[in-house]
């Protein structure tokens, strides 16, 4: 039995209707995928075709369900904790985070997992918040859970609430593993360009997979490289995003060199994007930089950009996101 073009798109819209938003977005990029293999087919029945180019077409117009679709897809690539086999990551002998103990943390992906699938996976029996103290007994702790992406949600109360508006600059995402705040600069801002740079190959190949198939390479570059030996790239940007990119990954004397590299090459005017704040990040750290001498808080007001029909986005609680905190170089 076959339907006509009309038929099929009245039939996918109301099917659509009835699942809710999370369900949505996976659907959606579910068909996309499951029809890739199938262009040959595509060649030979051009009605079909026109349907998927009006699905890529919704998706492209919209920001969240693209950002939706994208973190669907990078799942299936990657372990659920979101860490690659290539890495080596190790829980800081000081500061806030050094009571995550293997035994008793959680790393899970924000970019990949939002509060709906966390609570999802939490219902569901397939990942626990507590541990037990003394095991058999009620006495309990919460789990710590660690991110080493930025959420969805976040990405986009960066580049529609903390910064202006970004037309014709380059923002720089050191340590940009998953590509995640990358393809949001992408789909929220006029950015000339956006370079992630990142020093394990395989999370590389997997951004430049992502950019490539959501036609993102005409603004998104990615360097396989340390920082360090990026300094122009650093030189020449006008907002550099940093999610923690040093402590899970680098000795204390690496990230102290890391530091000073990055006070002696960031420009003047240079806007830093950051999560936690510099406060937190260097307190443990003999880098002997004055903050107040490098830094100024940078504040601007809101783009208040208006919110796609897509997100479960109504009204931003700016308090979620307090750790969240924008400098400028002096």
């Amino acid at each position: 039995m076959t339907v006509n073009l009309e038929d099929a798109k009245k039939q996918f819209t109301d099917l659509m209707r009835n699942l809710n938003k999370k369900n949505q977005d996976q659907f959606f990029s579910f068909i996309l995928q499951e029809w890739k293999p199938m262009e040959t087919v595509f060649q030979c029945r051009p009605a079909i075709g026109d349907l998927r180019k009006d699905m890529e077409d919704a998706i492209i117009d919209d920001p969240i369900f693209l950002l939706n679709s994208i973190a669907y897809d990078i799942r299936k690539r990657v372990p659920f904790n979101g860490i690659l086999s290539t890495e080596h990551i190790e829980s800081p002998k000081k500061g806030e985070n050094s009571d995550c103990e293997s035994n008793i943390t959680l790393h899970v992906d924000e970019f990949l997992y939002d509060d709906d699938d966390m609570n999802e996976l939490i219902d569901n029996g397939k990942l626990q918040k507590y541990y037990c103290i003394d095991c058999g007994s009620r006495n309990i702790k919460p789990l710590i859970f660690i991110s080493h992406s930025m959420s969805r949600d976040a990405i986009y109360f960066i580049f529609n609430t903390l910064l202006p508006t970004l037309k014709g600059k380059t923002i720089l995402d050191i340590g940009s593993r998953l590509g995640a705040v990358l393809y949001g600069a992408y789909v929220y801002t006029d950015a000339i360009k956006i370079i992630g740079i990142e020093m394990n190959k395989e999370f590389c190949d997997l951004q430049c997979s992502i950019v490539n198939q959501y036609k993102m390479n005409d603004r998104i570059e990615i360097l396989h490289k340390k920082i360090e030996d990026a300094p122009e790239v650093v030189r020449t940007s006008d907002v550099v995003v940093m999610n923690n990119p040093f402590e899970f990954y680098l000795p204390e004397s690496i990230q102290v060199e890391m530091w000073r590299f990055l006070k002696d090459n960031l420009k003047k005017g240079t806007i830093l994007v950051v999560r936690p704040n510099i406060e937190i990040m260097l307190k443990d750290l003999q880098t002997g930089i004055v903050i107040n001498n490098w830094l100024r808080p940078f504040s601007h007001q809101s783009n208040n950009q208006e919110v796609s029909s897509f997100s479960s986005i109504t009204s931003q609680d700016n308090d979620k996101y307090d750790n969240i905190v924008c400098y400028e170089i002096k």
